[in-house]
């Protein structure tokens, strides 16, 4: 949503004189006003056209501000629209509770014209920023995927050279150029590896969200079950708690537990046995996730690197791997409004954690 010259601004506010005053300070400024006096005559003005910038006063008829901006940032269509609270000087509370359910700015009244000008070009500049940063992570993800699919193709076309050279040339080659063909072989299979982590990488951000109920149980237990079948001779406790169902995208929630399930059987290959265990908690706004290993665990002075592309705490001869997963794994939770962190001690195991906001999964 680019901005224009005309900037749209919409004042939601039960008081004549409020809007007047807002709107001949506004307009001084080429802004242009649409004035609404209820929260329904608002959402009908926003079905037709989605305002820059949203003034909402705190107290109105039939729905007060509150509960519009909760509405409003609950609507996918609406959510990104600025909110600037209409709220009187002496009203502490009411700045507070704006903020905690999503507002971006308030402005006293009576209104300083100054002032008022100032914060909301300050949130529309803020609004253009982001857009052109989303635009530029967007195009850059895209350059991504473009370069990382077309590396995969010839490298392939090589992996498939190597392996016919190895197959018809296997008694004519010395030992010396066998092992030179085989680590030639290995280093493909290795970057085209890494190729298709990129890939996953860039579809976790670009994959439309489709929010649907999902028995976390059964994907964890059925995602545990897959990559243990690849390590059938290990011996592993998984402990799986009795987990909650919640809303969020099925394909995106699945490629997050691969991820997460494969780092605790990945570190945890040299204990015997090895103890992941998954379980989850509710706070006020969040189920809180974690799956705790008993594996090799890290230094945590080191941690902000983990959720990085490429970036490792162990070495390729310890651990395979190319340092995409937890990056992947953040990008899930941040399109979905949570986030992910991890503890650990070295040889004394990891707890990955993550939160994703408590939705209604059993209205869906």
């Amino acid at each position: 949503m680019s901005i224009p010259y005309e900037k749209q601004i919409l004042i939601i506010d039960d008081s004549p004189e409020s809007i007047e005053l807002a709107s001949c300070i506004l307009k001084r400024s080429d802004f242009t006003i649409r004035v609404a006096k209820s929260a329904q005559s608002a959402l009908k003005l926003l079905q037709f056209q989605i305002p820059h910038i949203i003034l909402l006063d705190v107290t109105m008829p039939e729905m007060n501000g509150f509960d519009f901006c909760q509405l409003l940032k609950n609507n996918v269509e609406y959510k990104k629209i600025p909110v600037v609270f209409l709220t009187a000087s002496d009203d502490e509370e009411s700045i507070k509770k704006a903020f905690a359910i999503g507002a971006q700015d308030y402005v006293t009244k009576p209104f300083k014209p100054a002032e008022l000008i100032a914060r909301v070009n300050t949130q529309l500049k803020l609004m253009q920023r982001t857009e052109d940063l989303e635009n530029a992570y967007k195009s850059l993800d895209s350059f991504s995927y473009s370069v990382a699919h077309d590396l995969k193709s010839p490298l392939l076309s090589i992996k498939r050279l190597i392996d016919f050279l190895l197959q018809d040339c296997n008694g004519k080659f010395s030992s010396d150029e066998k092992t030179l063909a085989e680590n030639i072989q290995e280093k493909t299979r290795e970057v085209t590896a890494i190729i298709d982590h990129l890939l996953e990488y860039s579809h976790a951000g670009s994959k439309e969200i489709s929010i649907n109920k999902i028995d976390t149980n059964k994907i964890f237990f059925e995602t545990y079950n897959e990559l243990h079948t690849l390590e059938p001779s290990r011996k592993i406790c998984f402990h799986l708690e009795k987990l909650p169902s919640i809303a969020a995208d099925p394909i995106l929630f699945k490629l997050l537990c691969q991820n997460i399930l494969s780092n605790a059987l990945k570190y945890t290959r040299k204990k015997d046995p090895a103890i992941i265990r998954v379980t989850c908690r509710q706070t006020e706004k969040y189920l809180v996730f974690s799956v705790t290993d008993n594996g090799a665990g890290f230094d945590m002075r080191y941690v902000k690197k983990l959720f990085h592309v490429f970036e490792r705490l162990h070495s390729a001869r310890e651990f395979e791997g190319s340092g995409v997963g937890l990056a992947i794994c953040q990008r899930i939770l941040q399109r979905q409004g949570g986030t992910a962190w991890i503890t650990g001690k070295p040889d004394k195991g990891a707890s990955f954690f993550f939160s994703l906001p408590c939705k209604a999964a059993d209205e869906l």
